[in-house]
């Protein structure tokens, strides 16, 4: 059985040496600082640059050195390939709003429906006290006790501004425990 001779053909790379280099160094100045700009994490930074020099592959046959430097050339089209991807994330990553209507809520379910008296939504204020970290059940205990802010702040071993601080993170705790201020002025006076 005779084999057949192999050709060997020798694939012309379309750069030199030198302007290789520069593509490559381009590439990866303009991926790092597109990829900072754009809060990209390392694997879409190299995506970013393998883009930059697919680009720069495929303009290069338009290159003209009578009209400039090649380190100028592979500039425009890095920057140029960084806006494309800066386009399509910030396409990709746009809200989409859904129109809604708050009166279509069942009562209490609504953030936005917080007048509403229904015994069955009543939080448990005891319950929801005790699932609470220590520092803003302290608070909450004193505010209990005090029934008014600016005195629970007065009989805090606080500084008011830390005092303050506590008493806004009490209200997320609250609140993600899915207790909702009242808008009337009558307050129910909870004893923890």
């Amino acid at each position: 059985m005779s084999t057949q001779p192999t050709k060997h053909t020798e694939i012309q790379c379309p750069w030199d040496t030198q302007r290789l280099q520069v593509a490559l160094a381009a590439a990866h100045y303009h991926a790092q600082r597109g990829g900072r700009r754009l809060h990209l994490s390392g694997v879409d930074r190299k995506d970013l640059r393998q883009d930059i020099l697919l680009a720069l592959l495929q303009q290069s046959d338009h290159f003209d050195p009578a009209k400039g430097a090649w380190s100028t050339f592979v500039a425009v089209i890095a920057r140029h390939a960084v806006a494309d991807r800066e386009r399509v994330e910030r396409l990709s990553h746009r809200p989409e709003f859904e129109p809604i209507e708050v009166d279509d809520f069942p009562a209490g379910s609504s953030a936005a429906q917080q007048d509403v008296d229904d015994p069955t939504q009543l939080l448990n204020l005891q319950r929801v006290a005790d699932e609470l970290p220590q520092a803003p059940q302290k608070v909450l205990r004193l505010l209990g006790i005090t029934g008014d802010v600016a005195e629970a702040q007065r009989n805090s071993p606080q500084s008011c501004a830390s005092f303050y601080r506590a008493i806004a993170d009490l209200r997320f705790w609250l609140r993600a425990s899915g207790l909702r201020p009242t808008r009337s002025a009558t307050r129910a006076h909870a004893t923890l």
